[in-house]
């Protein structure tokens, strides 16, 4: 197999940035907390990072990723147990967590931001200003950007959204009922989020340095629907969406846009606020990258739509049965893309499988 001319941050800076194919399509993976520990039991080096083995394109920069919370750093425990730890976070919304490097989200538990007037009183104000606590150690974060950087891969800095942050905050409930009932404080909130994250991102760019791109992460669907309607999302999450995105792009960079669950129906509106790649594209959901990438028309790349299930099988004809034809499909249709699940790799899928998979990726990954 004759070797690419062209280093990870030149391949997805084509793919993401420019929207082109170049030599080879990218490679990516996010990994549960407890898959690392399991497969050094099955013989995975342990001196070495998941990108160093797996030869990963893109790096999250360690550090970058501030608090978004009114009282940043705030975690106090309320209950504690073998397992579970449950805590009153900045927010002062109580979640309960497995501990150790259990893979799972928060349980939700209580919520004090109920209503309009709470968050006028208590939450609200210490959003307005730039807060460098909320960085969890600045000299660090110089360090790890230079570091991160001298490297050739294709770095990031990353960060939550407001959809999540909302959720972080309100509530399921709460917040989709207050969506409905009371859009004025939905959009003040939003609002107050996206200068508060823009504020912050916009003093890392000028102070720390720019990287590649920027990752945000926001979770807009359900396994069968999205969390909200086209028009809730147009109305109350796409404006401000698209002013962080028009702030990373006057700074010259392009985003990358996580979501999982169903977001098929928000797509249109989410490919306007100006994404340059969405990941992760989920199959269970029923969403397809060949179907989509139709629809956009190479105004975007994209990342992931491969069956985190397909690999949980273990089965390595159904791995080469599943993901050959898709690729050889992605190619022919020249989708600027890059590889992934679409989700995360558990510790269910045996060290044996992801190797496979690397090697099977190496072997179809050419334009």
């Amino acid at each position: 197999m004759e070797p690419f001319s062209a280093n990870s941050r030149e391949i997805i800076t084509a793919i993401v940035r420019d929207k082109v194919c170049p030599e080879r399509m990218g490679f990516q993976e996010a990994f549960w907390q407890d898959t690392r520990r399991e497969w050094e039991n099955q013989g995975l080096p342990c001196d070495k990072s998941l990108h160093e083995l797996f030869g990963l394109d893109i790096l999250e920069i360690p550090g970058n990723m501030f608090d978004t919370s009114p009282f940043p750093g705030t975690r106090r425990i309320v209950d504690e147990d073998e397992e579970t730890v449950t805590y009153r976070n900045g927010w002062g919304a109580v979640l309960r967590e497995w501990k150790a490097d259990r893979p799972g989200v928060p349980e939700h538990i209580d919520f004090e931001l109920t209503s309009p007037r709470i968050w006028r009183e208590k939450y609200r104000e210490p959003l307005l200003g730039l807060d460098l606590n909320r960085f969890e150690n600045v000299e660090d974060l110089k360090r790890s950007y230079r570091k991160s950087m001298e490297s050739d891969l294709f770095c990031v800095y990353h960060n939550i959204h407001v959809y999540e942050l909302m959720r972080t905050a309100l509530g399921d409930i709460i917040m989709l009922e207050s969506m409905c009932a009371e859009p004025e404080w939905i959009h003040d909130f939003c609002g107050v989020i996206t200068d508060n994250i823009i504020r912050h991102l916009s003093w890392a760019l000028d102070n720390i340095g720019r990287p590649d791109g920027v990752w945000f992460y926001d979770d807009l669907g359900y396994c069968q629907a999205s969390f909200v309607s086209p028009e809730l999302y147009r109305n109350l999450i796409f404006p401000y969406h698209k002013r962080v995105f028009d702030v990373v792009h006057d700074y010259g960079l392009p985003v990358i846009f996580h979501s999982c669950g169903r977001i098929r129906p928000l797509f249109e509106a989410i490919v306007e606020t100006g994404i340059d790649c969405l990941q992760a594209i989920e199959v269970k959901a029923g969403q397809d990258v060949l179907e989509m990438a139709e629809f956009a028309k190479n105004r975007i790349a994209f990342m992931g739509n491969m069956d985190i299930r397909i690999f949980e099988t273990n089965d390595l004809a159904a791995v080469d049965a599943a993901f050959i034809p898709r690729l050889n499909q992605i190619r022919d249709k020249r989708i600027p893309y890059i590889f992934h699940s679409d989700h995360s790799i558990p510790k269910s899928v045996r060290l044996e499988t992801y190797r496979h998979v690397r090697h099977m990726f190496l072997s179809h990954c050419r334009y």
